[in-house]
């Protein structure tokens, strides 16, 4: 008879990243097509490695917003970029801590040129109390060599604009500054593939194309 899970290992955590990275003005058509190439591409040369363990990424979102344009559809302040700026939000709900999570990317080629051309459309001019000067900017990371060989300095840019902690583990009691829950603390990504039965078959790698079913919006108001 199984016991309940009172203890959740540090690499079985599950964490928030949330970022607000700002961009150059006017990159809306360039961020987008750059996710699309990314996606794309990782699909087109995916090799026999699965990395979905090893990133552990439970989902993710990527948001785009014009510079001085409001969150659309909602009748309160949303997102907001930095005035003269484009901002890109990214969600992800991911496996271990910050660091192996982050620099699991780094094995896959596509990923970290689409990292390098990020930070080529990042635009950090003006952010309060940052140094020109810091080795962690966006700028002095593409001009040292990239991401990979500046992986401290990369971690350090991503937590610069990141809104979540990286100690705050999900399903925590805990006080932290937002409420994350979590309905299977522990179970990471690397368990849900190795454990599930045809797991391989029924979710491949690189993905397949889905037909995913309409849904349907609540009828609102009288």
């Amino acid at each position: 008879m199984a016991s309940p899970i009172k203890n959740v290992a540090a690499g079985d955590e599950q964490h928030l990243l949330f970022l607000f990275v700002p961009l150059k003005s006017g990159k809306s058509a360039a961020a987008a097509k750059e996710v699309e190439h990314l996606k794309s591409t990782i699909k087109a040369h995916a090799n026999t490695v699965d990395p979905r363990a090893a990133t552990g990424v439970h989902f993710f979102m990527i948001y785009h917003q014009a510079d001085g344009q409001a969150t659309p559809g909602i009748p309160v302040p949303g997102f907001q970029s930095m005035p003269g700026k484009d901002v890109l939000v990214v969600m992800s709900l991911y496996d271990h801590d910050f660091a192996p999570y982050i620099s699991a990317f780094f094995a896959i080629q596509q990923v970290v040129d689409g990292l390098n051309g990020l930070l080529h459309m990042m635009d950090e001019s003006g952010i309060p109390g940052l140094d020109p000067k810091d080795p962690s900017t966006a700028a002095n990371i593409i001009k040292n060599g990239g991401v990979v060989k500046n992986a401290s300095a990369f971690y350090c840019l991503l937590m610069r604009y990141n809104f979540a902690d990286p100690t705050y583990p999900a399903g925590s009691s805990a006080p932290g500054k937002y409420v994350l829950g979590a309905t299977f603390p522990g179970l990471t990504v690397g368990k849900i593939l190795s454990n599930y039965p045809d797991a391989g078959d029924l979710w491949p790698f690189p993905p397949v194309t889905i037909d995913f079913q309409k849904s349907t919006a609540p009828k609102c108001g009288k």
